[in-house]
């Protein structure tokens, strides 16, 4: 490995991450791992990365499915990280793709030399490394990433251009022993590697809801139930031959119905999310035949789930290939998290939503920190604002000049602005002369199982000048 990177082994250091001695009678975790590996996979030929000389995500599929099979028979203990190098993309624009490449084989040297033992390396997608750590280490996988982040940021950093530095982000996801297979372990670390970029908290009266009840009325609703779908109306304060509707999805109302925000956190934990996006794109399909009016745009948010998933890609190009009119009118919408979270599957995702024809918007906009940095991974031709950059805008000048400051760097790039959210009609000639596009929020439009808002075209709207 190169000397640049050199740093000594968390293993070899005086902390309680390192690997116990077992008794040379009892196998370790991690030896029943490899014996139950060996059994089920005799015909298998797994191929290792060429680059890293690590093993590929097919080979951490069956460890994890092996793990879940042992966890439930004896007291397996595990967990799987996923270690995401946030910004490799800009750091492989500056240094070139050449010396990117060695410099991702020294980052898989410098992983393999610095995790403890007892542990499965892997490289997955483009620049993300999975972490499969077993007994003692997945009790103490949250200390070890700490570590092993500052590790790779204090080696690597020194090397790369005076502006830029490495970011690493890490999801964590124990393999509880009702998780049915490794996707959902999957979906659950790239929940919690989202949680990290942007805390989402829950209403009080949804905390007390249980997950596993929470997740038998999701598996009810799919099995059974038609989603109701709603719409609210972006407002573009101008003239304009198209009609902007948000579609929100949920349950049939009755007492025990899971409430929408839970609907979609659940989906999004057990990998169900990819399987409600098609749900409701299946019924906005068949709304936009029964409707036939060209000139509106439905906004439809998707899941993290349906970002990385390859066969998503390939169903909605089944759905939507040949059919430009039908495809022109989606919008599809991710957050910004989920964007940078799922930002090497991006290319794909766009490239095919691109062909297709239709449009992408990224909401939560603002969350993070630089988002302008990221938009060069999502050719969007929205943005939604997050909440946070709109409060106080009425009584705090910076703020406001803040925005409008940054409004006008999105329209430079051809983005066009949502203020989402809003319900105080005062809060609209602020927006306005910040030059937002759309608004959007009850003061104008509550959501309905119509799309009968009566938009610009027909109204005049005048505002007092502030």
């Amino acid at each position: 490995m190169d000397s640049r990177y050199s740093l000594e082994p968390l293993q070899d250091a005086p902390s309680p991450l390192g690997d116990p001695p077992l008794p040379e009678s009892i196998p370790s975790p991690s030896a029943r791992l490899d014996k139950h590996l060996r059994k089920i996979n005799k015909k298998e030929v797994f191929e290792k990365d060429a680059l890293t000389g690590l093993h590929g995500q097919r080979y951490l599929c069956r460890a994890i499915d092996a793990c879940l099979e042992q966890g439930r028979k004896s007291n397996l203990t595990a967990t799987l990280a996923l270690l995401q190098l946030e910004n490799f993309y800009e750091i492989r624009t500056w240094v070139g793709l050449s010396e990117a490449d060695l410099l991702l084989t020294d980052i898989a040297q410098l992983l393999k030399a610095s995790l403890p033992k007892r542990v499965l390396l892997c490289r997955c997608h483009n620049f993300e490394f999975e972490v499969l750590l077993l007994a003692d280490c997945s009790v103490n996988a949250r200390l070890i990433t700490d570590k092993l982040k500052q590790a790779l940021r204090s080696a690597v950093s020194p090397s790369l251009p005076r502006q830029l530095e490495l970011k690493c982000g890490v999801g964590l996801a124990k393999l509880e022993t009702n998780i049915p297979s490794w996707p959902v372990v999957f979906a659950r670390a790239r929940h919690n590697l989202s949680l990290a970029h942007h805390r989402r908290e829950l209403p009080p009266h949804l905390v007390s809801i249980s997950p596993d009840v929470a997740l038998k009325q999701l598996h009810a609703a799919l099995e059974h139930s038609e989603l109701k779908l709603n719409f609210q109306a972006l407002v573009r304060l101008a003239e304009d031959p198209l009609q902007h509707y948000e579609v929100r999805c949920s349950l049939a109302h009755h007492e025990q119905s899971l409430p929408t925000v839970l609907l979609f956190e659940t989906a999004a934990k057990n990998a169900l999310g990819e399987q409600l996006d098609q749900r409701i794109i299946k019924q906005i399909l068949r709304r936009l035949s029964q409707d036939a009016i060209p000139n509106r745009r439905l906004v439809v948010n998707l899941s993290h789930n349906s970002l990385v998933s390859s066969y998503f890609l390939r169903w909605l190009e089944e759905r939507l290939s040949g059919k430009r009119a039908f495809a022109s009118q989606f919008v599809f919408q991710i957050s910004e998290t989920d964007a940078l979270i799922a930002q090497h599957h991006l290319l794909t995702f766009c490239e095919v939503i691109e062909k297709l024809g239709c449009k992408l918007c990224v909401s939560n906009f603002g969350c993070t920190p630089k988002p302008l940095r990221y938009l060069s991974l999502v050719p969007a031709a929205y943005v939604k604002l997050d909440t946070g950059l709109l409060r106080k805008i009425d009584v705090n000048q910076a703020k406001l000049k803040f925005l409008s400051a940054l409004i006008e760097e999105l329209h430079k790039k051809g983005i066009r602005v949502i203020a989402p959210m809003l319900e105080q009609l005062p809060m609209l000639p602020l927006l306005w002369h910040a030059n937002v596009d759309f608004m959007q929020g009850n003061c104008l439009h509550r959501t309905s199982t119509s799309m009968s808002f009566e938009f610009i075209e027909t109204q005049t709207v005048k505002f007092d000048s502030c």
